[in-house]
């Protein structure tokens, strides 16, 4: 019998969880206060992500002459062209996303759900009013998450900014103070930098990318403080205040800091408030987050939840594969658990940053193998800064992957192949075994392993 799903939420973990249970033969009715590809990829994720790609433009262009090329001139953003661009590619992608999932016989449903029971939910328009009631075999949550703005810190969008702003940026001032050390906090500042504002870049006692090894964060703001930001670290800031001139940064060691703007990267809740879940027996932990099991499956058998309604991390990637588990396991076929082991957190900044699997390097248990970046010829043909560095850890006995880090051009992309080893189950000689293209970024990985 064909079951139903229906889907709250329609950014990248609802689209993907719709897709994976429509290909699995459910019946899917994906609900979402907007247009397809809800508030990533109309307002935050895919606008900064196009930003960051003018960006690394620009600083390719202006090192295009260690290629031994000549541009004749200096390159310059100019933000209207860019926003144009971010409207274009907006609408480009998510019309794409809609049709893929039309062509797949998902109905769409515009509203704000509310769960009504374990099977049942509500769908109301912006007034508040009914417009649809449904009844599902399995619910699947994908609401994302929302900012987290703390008394004396909010964005107005004028002199004090945050991520979805991005599609609204004008001007670029002169200066700016980005507050923030987690993965937006460290992309904006990057971008800012690059498109030639003066950043100060205020961090709490957590320091810069506090969920990864200590030297991936270190090696970033190293390399962005050679590029001219200043990096404030060790307190947190506490107000913003605003004058003629422009913002007043306030830490809490009473520090004060001048810029023309501000912008606003300090966290994120699960929005499941307005979904009524305590209605049916689920409380919202930390954050809001609900708990869930290696389907994603929350307490309620029924109800799945997924992406940032499950917590951290927050990784657009992370919640798509957690989406393609959800789906196909509440479509009732078989499927793999969700191995957030397998995830690659990556930051998009010059350098990248990335991370998959386990770190641990105790010394007794497991083993590990670090590698400058110039190991490989292909970053010898790069312009700007090539160096940084690739550490795999494994298990001391059988060899067995573990995780790995890459600080590095492309440190993304180099990888994707440590988490498909990890997926496997491979050893650090399966991978040596292997014979990438080359020269190639992506070969790192396989330059480690044979150097153990």
């Amino acid at each position: 019998m064909t079951r139903k799903v229906i889907i709250i939420g329609n950014g990248p973990a609802g689209i993907e969880a719709a897709r994976s249970a429509a290909l699995a033969g459910a019946q899917v009715t994906l609900i979402g206060e907007g247009p397809v590809g809800g508030r990533a990829g109309w307002h935050s994720l895919l606008p900064s992500k196009v930003w960051l790609s003018a960006a690394d433009a620009l600083a390719l262009v202006n090192e295009a002459s260690e290629l031994g090329l000549s541009t004749g001139g200096a390159p310059s953003p100019e933000p209207e062209r860019i926003l144009a661009r971010i409207k274009a590619v907006k609408q480009a992608w998510n019309e794409r996303q809609e049709a893929g999932l039309r062509d797949l016989g998902v109905e769409m449903v515009r509203g704000v759900a509310t769960l009504d029971s374990a099977t049942e939910i509500t769908v109301r328009d912006g007034d508040g009013n009914p417009v649809a009631r449904l009844e599902g075999d399995a619910i699947i949550i994908a609401t994302g998450s929302v900012p987290i703005f703390p008394e004396g810190m909010r964005p107005d969008g004028k002199r004090v900014l945050a991520p979805r702003f991005a599609s609204h940026l004008e001007a670029l001032p002169d200066d700016i103070i980005v507050i923030g050390g987690g993965a937006t906090g460290s992309e904006f500042a990057y971008l800012f930098n690059r498109l030639g504002v003066q950043v100060t870049w205020v961090v709490d006692q957590y320091g810069v990318l506090p969920d990864f090894v200590p030297e991936a964060g270190e090696f970033l703001a190293e390399a962005l403080g050679r590029r001219g930001v200043k990096l404030v670290a060790g307190q947190p800031a506490s107000r913003i205040e605003q004058d003629d001139e422009g913002v007043r940064v306030v830490t809490a060691d009473g520090e004060v800091y001048r810029a023309a703007q501000a912008f606003l990267a300090i966290g994120r809740r699960a929005d499941v408030r307005r979904l009524n879940v305590e209605a049916v027996g689920l409380k919202p932990g930390r954050l809001d987050a609900l708990a869930v099991d290696e389907f994603m499956r929350t307490a309620v058998p029924s109800i799945y939840a997924i992406g940032d309604a499950t917590g951290t991390p927050m990784l657009a990637n992370g919640a798509m594969a957690e989406a393609w588990v959800a789906g196909r396991h509440a479509a009732g076929v078989p499927t793999p658990p969700f191995q957030p082991r397998t995830v690659v957190a990556a930051i998009y900044t010059e350098p990248q940053v990335a991370q998959v699997g386990t770190l641990e390097r105790d010394g007794e248990n497991s083993r590990s193998i670090r590698m400058p970046f110039k190991a490989g010829l292909k970053t010898h043909f790069l312009p700007g800064e090539s160096d940084g560095f690739l550490e795999l850890v494994y298990e001391a006995g059988n060899g067995r992957l573990m995780g790995g880090v890459a600080v590095g051009p492309h440190a993304a992309d180099v990888l994707a192949p440590v988490a498909v080893a990890l997926q496997m189950g491979a050893t650090i000689s399966d991978l040596a075994a292997s014979g990438p293209a080359h020269p190639t970024i992506g070969e790192l990985a396989f330059i480690a392993a044979r150097a153990v």
